[in-house]
């Protein structure tokens, strides 16, 4: 960890994307954290080892959040995919553990801009079976080997692809600098032609049984993980009233935080359903709004030396604030909450 938080700092002071961190969390296994002939963790095991990267490496915790949560649609009970699929779905199951074992990266590729975060509204298509199209916030970027992609096939419906990540046919369409989550290289990919692998676990996923919650509950865990490390930052006995009065807010979100997911782990049905969609879209709308704003009023109440960039609780705020733009993206949680409500 001490290795990984000293990179974090390095690479989010230069902007620089964080490969010699994501190569130090292959080389000690992690990239096997949720198949099972690596440490076969389930999602709460897997959540709990991203929450404890974030307390030094937020990025590197982000860019594993996107392999494994990649990986956990492969982890589904093969009882839950169609009889025609099944021995597809079982065939590249095998193929996809065994490329995360030989150190291969799995990538997410679904944003696109205009979309308003509804991968159903992608424009990007499968054409003989070849992926075109450009695809926002794609963690890793040229680095991941595979990425999962929602695509338009011949007949406009929109599904998840397993899309090759090769140098002639995917391209970098505009840098990244963001404010938080800098050595990320969640950059913009252009696929001109991209090889596809084939259905990400069998066609019809996109609607059918999926484990998309598991890219949303990992996110809500890192967040956790980065609030934590702030706190520590914060929580000293020298502390004026203000600086401890913002402590102890952050300590309670805390706990209620921690609460809200463990109950997400604790009540994960097999398939999920839609109410539990649902929940899960709440746990990670309340997180990671909860947590950026506490983390503003954390840095607000603190001294000179945190408004430096280069400081610590500079930092951990620019990350917090990421929160909620991850997917679902806020705006997105919102609206469909509120058609809920009334």
């Amino acid at each position: 960890m001490p290795r990984l938080a000293a990179g974090e700092r390095e690479h989010d002071l230069a902007g620089r994307f964080g490969g010699d961190s994501l190569a130090l969390a292959a080389a000690e296994g992690l990239l096997g954290i949720n198949v099972p002939e690596g440490y076969g963790e389930r999602l709460g095991g897997t959540l709990e080892t991203l929450r404890t990267i974030a307390h030094g490496s937020p990025s590197t915790a982000l860019m594993l959040a996107m392999h494994t949560s990649v990986l956990s649609h492969w982890l589904l009970d093969p009882a839950h995919v169609p009889a025609a699929h099944r021995s597809q779905f079982l065939e590249q199951r095998d193929w996809a553990f065994g490329e995360a074992l030989a150190g291969r990266l799995f990538g997410v590729a679904n944003s696109e801009a205009g979309a308003g975060g509804d991968v159903k509204q992608s424009r990007a298509e499968v054409r003989e079976g070849r992926l075109f199209g450009t695809k926002s916030f794609c963690s890793m970027g040229t680095a991941a080997h595979y990425h999962m992609a929602a695509a338009r096939d011949a007949n406009g419906s929109v599904d998840y692809y397993v899309v090759a990540g090769e140098p002639e046919t995917t391209h970098v369409a505009s840098a990244w600098n963001a404010m938080g989550m800098r050595s990320s290289e969640s950059v913009s990919l252009r696929f001109e032609g991209a090889r596809v692998v084939g259905p990400l676990g069998y066609p019809g996923i996109i609607d059918g049984a999926n484990n998309r919650h598991w890219s949303t509950l990992s996110f809500t865990a890192i967040f956790i993980g980065i609030a934590e490390s702030l706190l520590d930052d914060v929580a000293t006995e020298k502390s004026g009233i203000l600086q401890r009065s913002g402590a102890v807010d952050l300590h309670l979100t805390l706990q209620a935080c921690r609460s809200f997911l463990r109950h997400c782990v604790a009540t994960e049905p097999t398939p999920t359903d839609g109410a539990y969609r649902k929940l899960v879209r709440d746990c990670k709308l309340y997180v990671t709004r909860a947590l950026a704003q506490q983390a503003s009023n954390v840095y607000i109440a603190q001294g000179g030396s945190a408004y430096r960039f280069e400081s610590t609780i500079s930092r951990k705020l620019r990350d917090l604030l990421a929160g909620p733009a991850l997917r679902p993206p806020v705006g997105v949680s919102f609206d469909e909450l509120w058609e809920e409500l009334v």
